[in-house]
């Protein structure tokens, strides 16, 4: 071996040492998780002991059953979440979509610390055959960071789209369907410049999504659900109030996604499921994302004034952007 091929090959192998993906090293905390509680298709992987333990006030167990409060309360929202979104809305649970089918047969959930209320990963835990949702250890019990992470899996089955202010928007509004009430909204974008403002937005995103789900109702924005899993703490179901509007514009806007994601794909050269983060969160998307809604609104054939205003600012807005 030369003198130059070898400088070559040990370069390689440190470049291999460095850079290898991040998520294959993501779990490194995994082995420390010595507990875990399966309900249902959830996985829950905590401990008691050491610097990923549940704090001492979330390891009660006021019912003994070797489970603390803390966990069984996650899981209990977790099983709702999929009962209600899956058997009554009739979204396409995430393990059961092409994505992620094949690879994968539970959801785990890990508690550790992090620095937000929770996270929910598109990429497969292999070794586990998972899909991964990380909660902090310190959520208050009234929390609905584990629905609101569960319609992220959702969302990811659906699609590779992952703008922001479609998925965060969205999430919002499914944690309506656990809230008193129905959420807030605004009057839709009517110009190109409040799209474009739109798109920019994350977590205020929400009083759009919310605004489409009110307009587009045909249900009264309420639903019948056989409520079966409750709050360990207040004794309440997780389900208050059986309120929640759009679930079928919704669902029809993520079916949406998939036609025109396979377009995407097809334009910029992708592998069906293989784009890079940057690709599933690039401004690029938002068109296409604007355009499943369009048609969306304009399969009801409602002729409500603010709807085809909305409309008709998506085509403008389609119209300059495919000329730039």
């Amino acid at each position: 071996m030369t003198k130059k091929s070898g400088t070559q090959m040990r370069f390689k192998i440190l470049f291999l040492l460095l850079f290898t993906p991040c998520f294959l090293s993501a779990f490194s905390y995994i082995n420390t998780l010595d507990k875990v509680y399966k309900q249902n298709e959830f996985r829950i992987y905590y401990t008691l002991e050491g610097k990923n333990a549940l704090p001492k006030k979330n390891q009660t167990d006021l019912n003994q059953n070797s489970v603390p409060d803390y966990v069984e309360n996650i899981a209990n929202q977790l099983s709702e979440s999929s009962k209600l979104f899956i058997e009554t809305f009739g979204f396409v649970h995430p393990l059961q979509q092409p994505r992620f089918k094949d690879k994968a047969k539970f959801i785990d959930i890990h508690l550790i610390p992090i620095k937000v209320n929770g996270a929910a990963g598109d990429v497969v835990y292999e070794k586990n055959e998972s899909l991964v949702m990380k909660l902090s250890l310190t959520l208050i019990p009234s929390t609905l960071t584990p629905v609101h992470e569960f319609f992220h899996l959702i969302q990811y089955g659906y699609s590779m789209f992952n703008n922001r202010w479609q998925m965060e928007g969205q999430a919002r509004w499914a944690e309506y369907a656990f809230r008193k009430g129905t959420g807030k909204h605004k009057k839709l974008p009517s110009c190109i410049q409040e799209i474009k403002e739109l798109t920019k937005t994350i977590y205020e995103s929400s009083y759009f999504w919310e605004r489409i789900a009110f307009l587009s109702d045909k249900s009264g924005c309420s639903f019948n659900h056989k409520r079966e899993y409750k709050n360990i703490f207040t004794d309440k179901f997780w389900v208050e109030d059986e309120k929640l509007c759009g679930v079928d514009i919704i669902k029809n806007i993520l079916e949406n996604y998939q036609r025109y994601d396979k377009e995407v794909a097809k334009l910029y050269g992708f592998t069906q499921y293989g784009w890079s983060e940057k690709e599933q969160k690039s401004p690029n998307n938002d068109l296409y994302i604007l355009l499943s809604i369009r048609d969306a609104l304009k399969s009801l054939q409602n002729k409500n004034t603010e709807i085809i205003d909305f409309i008709n600012a998506i085509n403008r807005y389609k119209s300059i952007t495919q000329k730039e």
